[in-house]
């Protein structure tokens, strides 16, 4: 059997010149913004809704535990659910704080076996706990406030503090 050459260069060029997979919010899996922005080496802290907070449409965030993150540019905080982002809200507040400067020892003159020691000696001390020079400390809140339907939620971080308002 005789096979057609032409047929199989018509088929490469037709799957070379297919549109690829769409992504409908413009991000790739591996780009997303819960992936790419959350704290290293611990989850996103844990916001607790004890009341619902529904607008007169029905929109809204139910009571139940949530994500929160901020953006890139610490202009809103993400509110996700199971991965799934809920809420955006607008950062109406951001305080920064000094960081503390832990002071680190003199530098010593030492052989690499005698450094190689030293390190093995910090890293069994920290092995039960956490290194305080690389804690990285999260924690998110929410409050009513006397207004009506109006929340503020407050982020912070090591040396920074955003304020959120959700308000219907």
């Amino acid at each position: 059997m005789i096979a057609d050459c032409n047929l199989i260069a018509y088929e490469f060029d037709k799957n070379q010149f297919t549109p690829q997979e769409i992504y409908p919010s413009g991000e790739k899996d591996e780009e997303k913004i819960i992936n790419k922005y959350a704290p290293k080496g611990q989850n996103a802290p844990i916001l607790t809704l004890q009341e619902d907070i529904i607008n007169d449409e029905g929109y809204g965030l139910k009571k139940g535990f949530y994500s929160v993150l901020p953006d890139k540019y610490l202009d809103f905080l993400y509110i996700y659910q199971s991965g799934k982002l809920k809420a955006k809200i607008p950062v109406v507040k951001m305080e920064v704080f000094e960081s503390v400067n832990i002071q680190q020892p003199k530098v010593k003159k030492m052989s690499a076996k005698k450094f190689a020691r030293e390190k093995e000696k910090e890293y069994r001390k920290y092995l039960n706990g956490e290194n305080p020079n690389e804690l990285d400390w999260r924690e998110v809140e929410i409050y009513k406030t006397d207004k009506k339907n109006t929340w503020l939620i407050i982020y912070n971080t090591n040396n920074i503090q955003l304020l959120g308002v959700i308000r219907f």
